[in-house]
């Protein structure tokens, strides 16, 4: 049984000041069960498709992985079920999650559906990793009173399974799907341990970022995540890397491993918009 959801979609744009620099946009994905063909879809998927190239994507970035039934968009996927899941749970008239669902592609995410979200860390995940995880969802735990993430150690009742994959030859640090249009999180986060993640701010901020996705924000540089009242704008996104932790490419910027966040004006912004404070 889903619970209303909250819609929002983009978010905040990248602060990893650092060494550490992610280009989310274009990739070799290299996988056997990526494809381009579009006979090959489902109804659902190609209504997803349809949608998503209504709303500004290119067909030619959108890549369907049939093994996710998800499309491949740099850094995240984007559930084949998204159209029709997004028809068959509309918003109650008149509430916030009209005013805010389906805004530019909108995956929504109900605010019941954001206060007890739970992730699995799989056994594939390096040992080194694990903290920069943890810190991660503490901070998006403290950023909105409406958003409430833990850990689990039950595989059973997590929201987001965190696991890995390896490819050298994709740009992509890490990956997550993005919510599915019923309320629900996005279900899973990857990291790809073919790059080399440290026990750091830098790996920190990426998976905030990675998160981020989970909870339905888009690229602050990019026109499918930049337009979110109240922030800058894409233009202003794409000159300054420390503008929001959800830009494509991620900065360390003002993060650190502490209590003390790094959440820009835009991001802040992008967060009580989506969930309040």
């Amino acid at each position: 049984m889903f619970k209303h959801k909250f819609t929002f979609r983009q978010f905040l744009a990248t602060s990893l000041l650092c060494t550490l620099l992610i280009s989310c946009q274009k990739e070799d994905l290299n996988q056997d069960d990526i494809n381009h063909g579009e006979e090959t879809l489902s109804k659902d998927a190609k209504a997803t498709l349809d949608y998503l190239v209504e709303k500004g994507y290119s067909r030619e970035d959108l890549k369907a992985d049939f093994k996710d039934e998800a499309f491949v968009h740099g850094d995240y996927v984007i559930p084949f079920s998204l159209k029709s899941n997004m028809d068959k749970n509309p918003p109650e008239k008149g509430s916030i999650q009209e005013k805010n669902q389906w805004y530019y592609i909108g995956n929504g995410v109900y605010y019941s559906n954001s206060r007890d979200i739970k992730y699995y860390i799989e056994s594939s995940v390096p040992s080194n990793l694990i903290n920069p995880i943890i810190w991660a969802a503490y901070h998006w735990y403290w950023s909105s009173s409406n958003i409430s993430i833990g850990r689990t150690f039950n595989r059973y009742e997590a929201d987001i399974i965190i696991g890995t994959w390896y490819n050298p030859n994709e740009v992509a640090w890490a990956r997550a799907a993005l919510p599915d249009g019923r309320g629900n999180v996005g279900s899973w986060m990857r990291i790809n341990t073919a790059k080399n993640h440290g026990n750091n701010a830098s790996t920190m901020a990426l998976y905030i970022h990675e998160f981020g996705h989970n909870l339905g924000f888009l690229h602050s540089d990019q026109y499918d995540g930049g337009q979110i009242p109240g922030t800058n704008g894409v233009s202003y996104h794409q000159r300054n890397n420390c503008g929001s932790v959800m830009k494509s490419s991620v900065y360390t910027c003002n993060w650190r491993m502490s209590t003390t966040p790094g959440w820009t004006y835009d991001d802040r912004t992008a967060i009580r918009w989506a969930y309040g404070y």
